[in-house]
């Protein structure tokens, strides 16, 4: 269970009592003897020993409440218990019975935490709350409130508001440049010359069907660089029949020459590249 998580949910409904009138403050101060007094500092001691910097504790709406069951109180406010800028509700249940003070305290750091003080804070953050005490001595509690679902966290909202790092750049695969034409291919039908060994390339031009291209170049994934006098462009290899030089120009491509034909592609469309990186497919 990791810290500093917390239903935005609960963060909205505590945002809403920072600037309430302190109903139960004003009660409790109005029936007397610090009671109300003692109770929020038993309260708020509690909370700074659970703070992470409790030199630097803030507190902010603290309201205190009479509850149903005679010498018990709730104390209900927001804290910086994290050590950071961000108010976290908690709810603290104070015994005064018999002379001894005993605290039952739920700080929402966490999403099952936050749970239980959304519980608490419906059900006792108001005079007269919690459960209520039978003739008979046994104490009777009101149900449960609904719980929200699918609210995000406060992670989830920081992951949120982080700008998206750029894509990281697509490194070229590595070309293999022949010196001068090694050899020629023929165009088995219409395929379009690519500025790049891949499937986002830049269409130069069409490659009509029986075309005779010169070989200059071949990277991983069965492309040819190509063209006529010069390096043009390049051009899959599955739609093509290779002719001089083929068996190693096919190795270099990363391709086994099989009667002309590169082996594993199917006769789809050709393309032709310039620069390189891996095909993804032919067209």
């Amino acid at each position: 269970m990791r810290k500093g998580f917390l239903l935005v949910g609960l963060l909205a409904l505590g945002g809403c009592w920072e600037d309430a009138a302190p109903k139960g403050q004003s009660s409790g101060t109005a029936a007397g003897n610090g009671a109300v007094s003692r109770v929020r500092a038993a309260a708020e001691e509690r909370v700074r020993a659970a703070a992470r910097d409790p030199e630097n504790l803030r507190f902010r709406a603290v309201e205190t409440h009479r509850q149903a069951i005679a010498d018990t109180y709730a104390v209900c406010g927001q804290a910086t218990v994290s050590g950071d800028s961000v108010f976290v509700p908690f709810v603290s249940v104070v015994k005064t019975a018999g002379g001894t003070t005993e605290v039952e305290q739920y700080i929402g750091r966490s999403n099952i935490e936050a749970t239980r003080v959304y519980v608490e804070l419906v059900g006792r953050c108001f005079d007269g709350g919690g459960p209520v005490q039978r003739a008979g001595g046994s104490t009777v509690s009101s149900p449960a409130p609904p719980l929200p679902n699918g609210l995000p966290t406060l992670d989830q909202m920081a992951q949120a508001t982080q700008p998206v790092p750029p894509p990281a750049a697509v490194e070229p695969a590595s070309v293999a440049p022949l010196h001068g034409a090694a050899g020629t291919l023929v165009m088995r039908q219409n395929g379009n010359l690519r500025s790049s060994p891949n499937g986002g390339g830049a269409v130069l031009r069409v490659a009509r069907s029986g075309a005779v291209l010169n070989v200059f170049g071949t990277a991983p994934g069965g492309w040819y660089q190509v063209g006529e006098s010069t390096p043009e462009g390049w051009i899959h290899g599955s739609l093509v029949t290779v002719q001089g030089g083929g068996t190693g120009m096919g190795q270099a491509a990363g391709q086994g020459m099989n009667q002309g034909l590169l082996p594993g592609l199917s006769q789809g469309g050709a393309n032709v590249r310039r620069t390189g990186s891996a095909v993804a497919s032919a067209e």
